[in-house]
């Protein structure tokens, strides 16, 4: 079972202000991209992702702007899966090294659990995003390996390939990451990444103003593109770290090495469960449409 975090609100509805289910990126759909640019004095720069989010802004990807504001969240599409369809490989090319940038974690003490115990975390370098389809994609067609439960001659559903990986056990998690020079963060590292320096309950501090992440409450029903809710950034600067899809991490819960914890929460579980405190665990093995995983370095 997940640990379960009770939030007193007392006689206000958190989630009243999720009603009519409208998508969280509004009139401008290129804000992720654009928030990426904008951070070319931020202490975790990288010119090449920098570069790269510059030439997609520049690039007509056939945006009717004001469409998104009719379409449901689950159906919701994002700039960086229009350059994925983008018929220039280049293009397409520029999209999947977004995908790939990394955030500096700088080393520090993390406080974990509702108890606040702290723990020193070394600094290391995380995914900006969960791992999507189309990262998945690129490392089956060059390794062979075997894809994913849900798709189709080593396919993802069509208009899916910014959207999180799922169906991928702990074990191929790992076997990815390592194809990429990376591994899975720790249960430490994870919330180090998500929670910083305090004691917040969620990424963007402690209160639930608005939709911020991709829970049950938001009426998706489905993952959604990495990014969507620009709201949940952490404070180093990660996407998605709560809601979307659970997260494999290296962390054992048993001395018998049969189960592995997950972070985060997911699209197809309530807001209890996203925080940075939540926690499940599955077995090893265990595929499911709600766990994806991020890589660290």
């Amino acid at each position: 079972m997940a640990k379960l975090i009770q939030l007193d609100s007392g006689d206000r509805k958190p989630y009243d202000m999720f009603q009519p289910r409208r998508p969280p990126l509004q009139s401008d759909t290129s804000e992720d991209l654009q928030f990426i640019v904008d951070q070319y004095w931020s202490w975790h720069f990288d010119p090449s992702v920098t570069n790269a989010a510059m030439i997609l802004l520049m690039t007509d990807l056939g945006w009717k702007k004001t469409s998104q504001l009719s379409v449901p969240l689950g159906a919701l599409t994002s700039p960086l899966g229009r350059a994925l369809s983008h018929s220039d490989p280049d293009i397409r090319d520029t999209a999947l090294t977004v995908f790939d940038s990394q955030i500096e974690i700088p080393a520090g003490t993390v406080l974990i659990g509702e108890d606040l115990t702290s723990v020193f975390v070394d600094a290391f370098k995380v995914g900006r995003y969960p791992v999507t389809n189309a990262q998945y994609k690129r490392f089956i067609d060059a390794t062979d390996h075997r894809s994913p439960y849900s798709w189709e001659d080593n396919q993802f559903q069509l208009n899916t390939g910014d959207h999180p990986v799922v169906w991928v056990n702990c074990e191929d998690a790992g076997v990815y990451a390592d194809w990429v020079g990376g591994r899975l963060p720790s249960f430490e590292e994870w919330e180090r990444a998500a929670r910083g320096d305090d004691d917040r309950l969620f990424t963007w501090g402690s209160e639930i103003d608005k939709p911020r992440c991709n829970t049950a409450e938001a009426g998706a029903r489905t993952t959604t593109p990495v990014g969507t809710f620009p709201g949940g950034i952490s404070r180093f600067g990660c996407y998605d770290l709560l809601g979307n899809v659970w997260e494999w991490t290296s962390t054992w819960y048993d001395e018998n090495r049969h189960f592995r914890v997950v972070r985060g929460g997911a699209w197809y579980y309530n807001h209890d469960h996203a925080t940075c405190i939540g926690y499940d665990l599955f077995s090893k093995e265990y595929t499911e449409f709600v766990i994806g995983f991020r890589v660290c370095f």
